[in-house]
């Protein structure tokens, strides 16, 4: 299966990557699929770990791994920062400094003498927790973005809500302190706070936001780097979905093949099967995949499509792109990524 090469010295990019899994997705159809081989224990592959939030799951990845992404819950997104050691209030004050001072920055609209509407200390929610209610745009007056920053004295929790309607200003600050006075914080700097069970809760890098789904719930993470290659990278993709595509997912992912630009590239088949992650029963497509120019990857994916409207069984999609080479160590840490993950107090 093979695309016309229209660029036969450009490095593989993301896209290409995605290309790669999209034609042999549509070979499962054509090959079947093989049988898994033996699954590893995060905590017996040899290395430290550390354990992450991911939504409504939690998973433990190697610690040599950068983080990066974010969180959103009920159409508000989330990051968090660990303050220093030494001078964690100044720290804190700086960054809500810095929160106004980029605001400031934004042209007002036609008949406002700035882009700020006003801020907002607001008490008994953390250490300190101060909000600022801006126009996101200079031409709309009718929408307007809301950044909360919490300090908890450990650390700070990010809440931003984008383009909400004006009017309806007193909605736009409840959603926002609602998850603030509900984020549970750590006891200790980059500590994590225990899954509690039988608590339904929303679990971030660091803490947690200590309510039940009910709606608009994603998460969009990414780990850069290890021993076996810096240039990996995995990523976690969840989402509660409304609709469930009718179509299924080979048929879905080769319709996106058709319009991607490929390169001539052949594909070897590693694994393909299905497989149950958390409790969710998805499929996965292992394969490594060379171009003309002799370049070569190895792409690693699982999917579960989701269910309508459930947190907890919401469509996940896991990756991991590396370079060839260290085949086995590489699907030894795929497999114990995988079987670490695991659904949050239930």
């Amino acid at each position: 299966m093979q695309n016309k090469n229209q660029d036969r010295n450009r490095c593989l990019s993301a896209g290409r990557a995605e290309l790669w899994i999209f034609i042999v997705i549509v070979i499962i159809i054509l090959t079947g699929c093989a049988q898994a081989n033996g699954k590893e224990n995060m905590k017996s592959f040899n290395e430290p770990i550390v354990t992450y939030g991911a939504g409504r799951f939690v998973m433990d990845l190697p610690a040599c791994m950068e983080f990066g992404g974010q969180y959103s819950i009920q159409s508000r997104t989330l990051s968090e920062r660990v303050w220093s050691a030494e001078k964690p209030e100044q720290e804190a004050l700086s960054a809500w400094e810095e929160i106004l001072g980029n605001v400031a920055k934004l042209s007002p609209p036609k008949g406002s003498e700035r882009a700020i509407i006003e801020t907002k200390d607001l008490d008994g929610i953390g250490k300190h927790c101060r909000a600022v209610l801006y126009y996101h745009d200079p031409l709309d007056l009718e929408y307007g973005n809301l950044d909360l920053i919490l300090d908890t004295g450990i650390n700070g929790l990010w809440i931003k809500a984008r383009e909400k309607k004006l009017a309806k200003k007193d909605l736009i600050y409840q959603i926002s302190t609602n998850l603030a006075r509900a984020y549970r914080a750590p006891t200790t700097r980059f500590g994590r706070v225990p899954v509690i069970p039988g608590k339904d809760s929303f679990y971030l890098q660091y803490g947690a936001i200590d309510l039940p789904f009910e709606y608009k719930e994603s998460v969009d993470i990414v780990f850069k780097g290890h021993p076996l290659d810096q240039k990996l990278t995995f990523s976690v993709e969840t989402e509660v979905v409304e609709k469930i595509a009718q179509e299924g997912l080979i048929e879905r992912l080769a319709g996106m093949m058709l319009t991607k630009l490929g390169a001539k590239m052949k594909i070897e088949k590693i694994r393909t099967h299905k497989r149950t992650v958390a409790g969710l029963k998805g499929e996965e497509v292992i394969f490594r995949g060379s171009e003309s120019d002799n370049t070569k990857k190895l792409a690693f994916s699982w999917d579960f499509p989701g269910e309508k409207g459930s947190a907890h069984a919401p469509n996940v999609t896991l990756n991991m792109l590396t370079d060839d080479g260290h085949l086995e160590k590489k699907m030894a840490l795929w497999d114990a990524i995988l079987d670490a993950m695991r659904p949050a107090g239930r």
